[in-house]
């Protein structure tokens, strides 16, 4: 299974994708509905709204993209926010799936950690956990969140990971969010249990930035999972990118 929607292997253009180029940088953000079962089982998605941005310039200017970034991401999840009917004064929980101890793996955790809440006021309606991985813990994100969700009456669930690509080029550079939540390990075959609206009974929003990419799509002999060697300065400026959006539509 694949991570990033258009890296699928389907011409996507028969499904509706679309592509618009941004104002600089080469930036582009491209987006896909999957509106119905037959799609959904079709692609190996499940159904939702689905954006990437790519960012083909990002290692070399980083600091003169964030404006742009910023503003686009905002846009695109006031969108999906909207579109499933979530409102500032709901209850919104804000995961960080990945190991904290691999720094490739620490865009969720990151980004999570970096969310302004004020859990002391009694208006606070954002929390925010990190489940770390199952390997470390011994439990599965889905069944934290899930009871979590079912103990504070949650409204809504923010997912943030790092995410596979077969692409190298694409390592720190694209961003994909969407509002069909996301299968923890799915693109390394390590399955764990599907976060989505069907399983979790509440929307689930999923952002996501691929930092890994297999050594078997690189054409070597071993199968070992790569990062590039910026990987931390990336992070550090996707998830306070990223974190920073989140602190504003929260306000």
């Amino acid at each position: 299974m694949k991570d990033l929607i258009d890296e699928s292997g389907y011409d996507l253009s028969i499904y509706g994708y679309e592509t618009v180029e941004l104002d600089r940088y080469d930036i582009t953000c491209s987006k896909l509905f999957i509106d119905s079962d037959g799609k959904a089982e079709e692609l190996g998605f499940d159904k939702g709204h689905y954006f990437i941005i790519n960012a083909p310039l990002l290692s070399s200017l980083m600091n003169e993209h964030y404006d742009i970034l910023f503003s686009e991401i905002k846009y695109r999840i006031e969108f999906l926010l909207k579109e499933n009917n979530i409102k500032k004064r709901d209850k919104i929980l804000f995961v960080g799936i990945g190991n904290p101890e691999i720094v490739a793996d620490c865009f969720g955790v990151w980004s999570v950690n970096k969310i302004v809440i004020e859990p002391f006021k009694k208006k606070n309606r954002i929390f925010k956990i990190i489940p770390n991985t199952f390997a470390n813990t011994g439990l599965n994100a889905y069944d934290v969140i899930r009871l979590i969700v079912e103990a504070f009456d949650i409204s809504a669930v923010f997912l943030f990971d790092s995410l596979a690509t077969d692409n190298i080029s694409r390592l720190g550079c694209s961003i994909q969010f969407n509002d069909a939540g996301l299968t923890p390990g799915s693109a390394m075959n390590n399955f764990g249990m599907a976060i989505n609206k069907s399983t979790i009974n509440v929307p689930c929003f999923a952002v996501g930035v691929p930092m890994m990419i297999s050594s078997k799509d690189l054409k070597a002999k071993k199968n070992i999972i790569l990062t590039e060697k910026d990987a931390k300065e990336k992070v550090e400026f996707l998830s306070s990118l990223i974190a920073d959006v989140i602190d504003e539509l929260m306000q």
